[in-house]
């Protein structure tokens, strides 16, 4: 699992994101295969949990690896 911050198409704000694959070189052969990644938010909500968030690759603008 990897930190990410994840640009996408329309929204100003990237999303700090954690993701199931190791490095970018990962993430892009993962991304070619499917429509949407699966991971959680980096930073907890006001009730302590890091919300699971599904992002359509099809709107992927810019990710840049965090760690």
């Amino acid at each position: 699992m990897a930190h990410f911050r994840v640009f996408l198409v329309g929204v100003p704000q990237p999303l700090q994101v954690d993701l199931p694959v190791g490095s970018v070189s990962e993430l892009i052969e993962v991304a070619s295969r499917v429509r949407f990644l699966e991971g959680h938010m980096v930073e907890a909500d006001s009730d302590g949990v890091c919300a699971g968030v599904l992002i359509p690759t099809c709107r992927l603008q810019l990710v840049i690896e965090a760690n």
